[in-house]
């Protein structure tokens, strides 16, 4: 059984799963080093207990060191993530982050939209395909 809503990286995180979605949601202004991200990255190992899962992450308005990046492609606890956010800085931090992913990652200023792309991983993963 999954936990309910963790927080991670000082409080600047919040993590919670619904829907099969892990939804990450990172505090407006906020500075991410590489601190930050891992632990980030070890509540995700502990909400998702060991299963990936696809994550809609909320950066709106967030600042990630190059290393806090580089830790987060490292990733093994996603199969697909949709970046949540509202200007060409938020997509260009993305696009800066999925460089180094292994897995699918794409950015979204419509939540409506992010959910929609999402899906389509938890019905692969419904179907055996991931």
């Amino acid at each position: 059984m999954m936990p309910g809503r963790i927080d991670a990286a000082d409080g600047k995180n919040s993590l919670i799963v619904r829907e099969g979605i892990l939804e990450s949601v990172w505090r407006p202004g906020s500075f991410v080093d590489v601190d930050d991200a891992k632990d980030a990255m070890h509540a995700v190992d502990r909400i998702i207990g060991g299963s990936p899962m696809p994550m809609l992450s909320e950066m709106t308005d967030v600042e990630f060191s190059a290393a806090a990046r580089f830790e987060f492609a490292k990733s093994t606890g996603v199969v697909a993530i949709a970046v949540l956010g509202s200007s060409a800085v938020d997509r260009v931090i993305a696009a800066a982050t999925s460089r180094h992913t292994h897995y699918p990652h794409e950015f979204f200023t419509s939540r409506k939209a992010a959910m929609t792309w999402l899906a389509d991983f938890i019905q692969a993963e419904v179907q055996g395909e991931v």
